[in-house]
């Protein structure tokens, strides 16, 4: 088998964001055997390792990345006589939901709403409209990077939280595939369900933008220690007490920061935890207003921001 290594590659063709440098090498793998190629291709030549999904939920330097850059494209899916789906790490999260739909199977219309891909999904465990990835995945297929072993995590050993799993913290482990566990149901509601989670999505946020998804996680409730205090001096934040976050868009929005500019990007007027790349924007000018917004919120609500956008390429 000959891997197809490219060297150059611009990394915005591969990013949601359309920001990102030039990687030193690139390939895209559709088997675990071209992967397994594609690591010892990469030892060989001692050169740092970066595996990229859907590039939906990623922020690449400027500069790209002086290494190798391994783009998942394993894509094969199949569902059992049990309702069980087996889906590869590059298989968008919209079509899972979709295949599940055609075999009446329930529980993950909500995922309609994630624009990644399995692997992306598993490892931060995303989530919307009230659901997680960790809700409906059962196991979980890696691959370690050095050893090239194969292992299969249960749910329970994912360690997942929010926004977060094993995966996040072990980047030595390259997730293959995933199996999803769902009830049976009925084809109508589901289809129902999702047109409703669609057109919510439409309305909320900008669908077809040059963005990255929600650049900041919520802050959860349990995070904020004063959280009485809080709520004392900004009775507004009540309104979320029966959720389990504080949503990052309105503390963002409240601070007067929908709309705001900074070079090529701003913040969206939609959805005020989108970045949008308003055409020729840079990674330096996303940091910048990053930055800036963690600022304007900090400094009228006391609260931190943590960024929820992953990071490609400003380690070296």
């Amino acid at each position: 088998m000959a891997l197809d290594v490219k060297e150059g590659v611009l990394l915005s063709e591969y990013s949601v964001f359309k920001i990102g440098g030039p990687a030193r090498f690139f390939t895209i793998v559709k088997t675990e055997d071209e992967l397994t190629e594609a690591i010892r291709w990469a030892g060989d030549i001692d050169a740092a390792v970066a595996v990229l999904g859907a590039g939906s939920n990623v922020l690449i330097a400027d500069r790209g990345f002086p290494g190798f850059v391994i783009k998942i494209g394993l894509n094969a899916l199949t569902i059992d006589t049990r309702g069980k789906i087996y889906a590869e790490a590059g298989v968008s999260m919209a079509r899972v939901v979709a295949e599940s739909v055609k075999h009446s199977l329930a529980g993950f219309e909500w995922g309609i709403g994630i624009p990644g891909t399995v692997g992306g999904s598993v490892r931060g465990n995303s989530g919307c409209y009230g659901g997680e990835t960790k809700d409906v995945v059962e196991t979980v297929t890696v691959m370690h990077r050095f050893s090239l072993e194969k292992m299969v995590y249960k749910n329970e050993e994912c360690q997942f939280s929010y926004r977060d799993s094993l995966f996040k913290k072990k980047t030595d482990l390259i997730i293959l595939s995933a199996t999803f566990a769902l009830r049976h149901g009925s084809e109508v509601e589901s289809a129902v369900m999702i047109r409703e989670y669609t057109t919510k999505r439409s309305e909320t946020q900008d669908i077809g933008s040059k963005s990255a998804g929600c650049i900041f996680k919520n802050i959860p409730w349990a995070e904020i220690p004063e959280q009485k205090d809080l709520v004392k001096e900004y009775p507004e934040l009540a309104q979320f007490l029966n959720r389990s976050t504080l949503p990052a868009s309105y503390l963002i929005d409240q601070a007067g920061l929908k709309g705001k500019k900074m070079g090529n990007v701003s913040v969206s007027e939609k959805h005020a935890n989108f970045i949008i790349n308003n055409g020729g924007g840079t990674a330096e000018q996303v940091i910048t207003l990053i930055s800036l917004v963690k600022e304007y919120v900090n400094r009228k609500y006391g609260i931190m921001l943590q960024e929820e956008v992953q990071k490609l390429g400003f380690d070296f």
